[in-house]
């Protein structure tokens, strides 16, 4: 008999302790949650930036090739060391890109890999011994590797590739980042 009014004696005084700290739990959990949530979306925008970075690493590249095709003499030699350089930004953001968003690893290495090959071309010591005009690039298989990046990059974002069109893409979010829809 001496049990029950002990035990009643410890209900009621951890009772309320347990009332009192029940709404700071869950407030303490809702708020991990938020958190979580949050880091979430700001490593999701972190590597939507990376990749931009590099579609505009790769199209601003594209532009300073097409800017040295006219140039000759001490100007091809400055355009020249501007697409090295430009060709080795490319290959480390490519490398940001490939460790952040591993489902675009190989497309990006393409594309920088395609980039080093232009600036080879480009930067040629025999064209800049001779001070001549360089022969004009081919973009052909450039601008295919962008546009692969692309799609991987929206793809691995969690955008799908939507046909609108015999020759448009539009692209509509999924539900789940990394998936198709449907």
């Amino acid at each position: 008999m001496a049990d029950i009014p002990l035990t009643a004696y410890i209900v009621g005084t951890v009772s309320p302790v347990v009332a009192g700290a029940l709404p700071l739990f869950v407030g303490w959990f809702r708020e991990t949650g938020r958190d979580k949530r949050a880091r979430a979306e700001r490593l999701e925008q972190e590597k939507a930036g990376q990749c931009v970075d590099l579609l505009g690493r790769a199209r601003n590249y594209r532009v300073l090739l097409e800017d040295a095709e006219d140039s000759r003499g001490d100007e091809l030699i400055a355009y020249c060391r501007q697409i090295r350089q430009a060709a080795a930004d490319i290959t480390g953001q490519a490398d940001k890109v490939e460790i952040m968003v591993p489902l675009t690893g190989d497309t990006a290495s393409m594309l920088a890999a395609e980039a080093r090959t232009l600036s080879a071309a480009m930067a040629s010591k025999a064209n800049r011994a001779r001070s001549e005009t360089l022969i004009p690039p081919d973009f052909t298989r450039f601008d295919r590797r962008l546009d692969e990046f692309k799609a991987a990059s929206q793809f691995a974002l969690g955008h799908r590739p939507a046909i609108a069109g015999a020759t448009a893409i539009a692209v509509e979010p999924s539900p789940v980042p990394g998936q198709l829809s449907g």
